[in-house]
């Protein structure tokens, strides 16, 4: 017993329960190591058999029961809400970037959370505000000048983190350069030569000083002769991860580069110039000006007031009856682009591929092409020419619209190939709306032209009330989601807002993209209208104003006399574009078209300019996190603080002095 007692434990002060480290009496009766080494110890679980005998066993087993079901239908709720959540966590373009930013916004999370909500509201374009939507409204724009101080420190940062050198990100490439080399094979069948003859203003202002006038231009829709396919665009719901991954073989053989097509069954490939019906129908609508819709896009997109873009278009001008036809084909390949340009030509069919071709698969063997003959309806200045067009229209029924038999010579691997789809031929006006000065539309003659179109989309989409419309799909680069969406550069804005205006009933799908990963962030709508409100936004410019340059074309090429001709525009030549003429010999000052190309290659530009951040475009990780586009994130509010001093006790309410007039009441009633 002493030797056990003189053991060191070494106890701490806190563990110390008596003021000796084990008293004698507490060793006997709780101890049971003392226990078994005096031989006194006692099992504790001896006859425990006996303690349990009216216990009732079944009842327990069912009890037991129960609680296992329970518990296994607590877990498979948990497991079923956990897979729902799952299925609606997916937010497609959330990343994070890999610095952090140099500050907290100066809005707080509630604030930021707020002013979304109003530019969503303002996105909708509803007027009705409710009290609530009203006051934000008003606090929204109480905070503008703080937004847009930070929105602007917010992109300098965004700038200075861009990495320009891009080329590694190209997608498909090899299907780029086929492609590049195919419309180059096609160039080199145009006439060598050419000189140059007269320029064109390409900027409004130049044209009003030319005319002495200002006029405002308007284009209308008259009629359609189109080749239509029933081919359904399928745009995914984007609640799971949508990537848009491509191998270049396969893009190859799906739209293989050509150069040799049959005039017959494939007129539509070969320039407007070259088109049979074009022809055909020119002469029967009398169409002043014959252009494709790639055609419209390059001569629209003119509105960039530094003019650094640069083109090359060929001109072919008719004579018939002694009137002037003009055919205006695709513009010439370029030399050089961006990296994101390469990619959002190439992201076209792959769209295609994807929305289109590859959920049409089974319809490949089905009538794809029929006339609508309803939509054959001219205004009634055109009444001359009604009855000519729609005999026109049914001598050419059989020969513009294929048949089984005819599609089949030329499928390859039992696909359609994707030309034989979604081509229209469409007759628009283009004229002066209005002068400014009414003493101007006097003196000067009104001229309208007419235009017939030649256009193609990627198919229809069917809405929910059974009505099929065309749909056109836009690619969308996305190179820096961390810090939003980027911004639709203006000749994107451009060519989308030609494509929807030369399209009627027509409604435009913008596709964004990111870049890395091929993966789809997001799907906009877009009609006219917004697109013009978002390219005044974005760059201050009236889209509607490319239609005076696009008339003011037209009036200058109607009067050049019959022949070939090449509409060309270099940063040099500032807000003009040279006309020259093509001429049999080389000479002095001559342009040699075919030198430009020989031994070319499509140059990808070293140096990708920053793409502008769009402050005003959400996405869906921005709707997530509810906060403001092109802002810091938002720092927390503090929890509101007492500002009594803590420690010191409340006072207790003191009683009021009792008025004189009771006093005494109180005292005799004690």
């Amino acid at each position: 017993m002493e030797t056990f007692k003189n053991i060191d434990w070494h106890p701490t002060l806190e563990d110390l329960i008596d003021d000796v480290f084990i008293r004698d009496e507490r060793m006997q009766d709780e101890s049971a190591m003392y226990k078994i080494l005096t031989d006194c110890f006692k099992d504790p679980f001896e006859d425990i058999e006996s303690e349990y005998a009216e216990v009732d066993v079944e009842q327990i087993k069912q009890l037991s029961d129960d609680i296992d079901i329970s518990v296994d239908m607590e877990e498979e709720k948990f497991k079923n809400k956990d897979s729902v959540q799952e299925e609606k966590s997916y937010v497609p373009g959330i990343r994070k970037l890999p610095f952090n930013f140099p500050r907290r916004s100066c809005l707080s999370k509630p604030q930021q959370a707020m002013c979304l909500r109003v530019l969503l509201k303002l996105s909708t374009k509803e007027y009705m505000l409710t009290d609530v939507q009203r006051a934000e409204m008003e606090a929204y724009m109480a905070l503008q000048k703080q937004i847009t101080k930070e929105q602007t420190e917010f992109l300098d940062f965004a700038k200075s983190k861009w990495d320009n050198n891009l080329t590694h990100m190209i997608k498909c490439n090899k299907y780029v350069i086929e492609k590049w080399k195919a419309k180059v094979r096609r160039l080199q069948q145009l006439p060598r030569y050419y000189i140059e003859c007269k320029n064109i203003p390409l900027s409004v202002q130049e044209i009003n000083i030319n005319t002495s006038t200002k006029k405002k231009i308007k284009v209308e829709f008259v009629t359609c002769l189109k080749q239509v396919s029933f081919f359904e665009v399928t745009l995914p719901k984007l609640d799971q991860p949508c990537k848009l991954s491509m191998n270049p073989e396969n893009l190859l053989r799906k739209y293989q580069p050509c150069v040799v097509f049959d005039k017959a069954t494939e007129h539509f490939r070969f320039p407007v110039s070259e088109d049979e019906y074009c022809e055909k129908f020119a002469l029967e609508t009398k169409a002043d000006l014959i252009i494709s819709s790639s055609g419209l896009k390059c001569l629209l997109n003119n509105l960039d007031y530094k003019h650094t873009n640069t083109w090359a278009i060929p001109v072919v001008i008719k004579s018939h009856n002694e009137k002037n036809f003009v055919y205006i084909d695709k513009k010439l390949p370029p030399l050089i682009a961006t990296v994101p340009e390469k990619n959002t030509w190439v992201y076209k069919y792959i769209l295609r591929y994807y929305f289109v071709d590859a959920k049409n698969k089974s319809l490949e063997n089905a009538e794809k092409y029929k006339l609508d003959k309803s939509a054959v309806h001219l205004d009634s200045d055109d009444s001359e020419c009604s009855y000519s067009s729609i005999n026109h229209l049914k001598d050419y029924e059989k020969d513009l619209y294929l048949s089984d038999t005819d599609e089949s010579e030329f499928a390859s691997e039992n696909e359609v190939p994707e030309t034989h789809k979604n081509v229209s031929y469409k007759v628009f006006t283009i004229e002066p709306a209005e002068f400014v000065d009414q003493h101007d539309q006097v003196t000067h003659a009104v001229k309208k032209y007419r235009m017939l179109v030649r256009t193609k989309t990627e198919g229809i989409e069917v809405s929910s009330d059974g009505k099929s419309l065309p749909l056109i799909l836009a690619p969308k680069m996305e190179h820096q989601l961390g810090f939003g969406a980027e911004a639709t550069t203006l000749e994107e804005g451009i060519h989308q807002w030609a494509s929807l205006m030369f399209t009627p009933e027509a409604s435009l799908a913008r596709v964004r993209i990111e870049a890395d990963t091929s993966e789809v962030i997001q799907i906009e709508r877009h009609m006219t209208t917004s697109l013009s409100s978002e390219m005044k936004r974005l760059y201050n410019v009236k889209v509607e104003d490319s239609l005076s340059i696009l008339h003011n074309i037209i009036e200058v090429l109607s009067f050049l006399t019959p022949g070939r001709y090449i509409l060309k525009h270099v940063p040099q030549n500032g807000s003009f574009a040279y006309v020259y003429k093509n001429v049999e010999e080389s000479g002095k000052n001559v342009l040699d078209l075919h030198a430009i190309y020989q031994d070319a290659k499509f140059q990808t530009a070293s140096i990708t300019p920053w793409p502008l951040i769009d402050n005003m475009m959400t996405t869906p990780a921005i709707k997530c996190f509810n906060k403001m586009p092109a802002m810091f994130n938002a720092y927390s509010p503090k929890p509101v603080v007492s500002t009594r001093p803590r420690g010191r006790p409340k006072k207790k309410p003191t009683q009021a002095p009792l008025r004189r007039s009771l006093r005494g009441k109180i005292t005799n009633k004690e």
